[in-house]
């Protein structure tokens, strides 16, 4: 499950259904998730894993800053947008 930590996940289920998200960490079925706006590093949400649809998908250096403690709330919305754009342009 901690290949999980740093991909992004996208809510299934949920008021927050269709949201996403950055996963920090994992504990045994659950993932904890934030966006970097609402859902900060000092309160993420905890989510069922049969809840999200993981995107195997994750940004180097924000792995790399969540494994190191060193991510920062900017970050994670940086990378949710670029994301976004991406998909965005590819149903282009």
């Amino acid at each position: 499950m901690h290949e999980l930590i740093g991909c992004f996940a996208i809510s299934k289920a949920g008021r927050d259904a269709g949201k996403c998200y950055v996963i920090i960490n994992t504990h045994n079925e659950y993932v904890y998730l934030v966006d970097g706006n609402i859902r900060t590093l000092n309160n993420p949400k905890k989510k069922n894993i049969k809840h999200v649809r993981k995107l195997h998908h994750a940004d180097s250096s924000l792995l790399e800053a969540i494994k190191n403690k060193t991510v920062k709330n900017e970050e994670i919305k940086r990378a949710i947008k670029l994301l976004q754009s991406e998909i965005s342009n590819k149903e282009v």
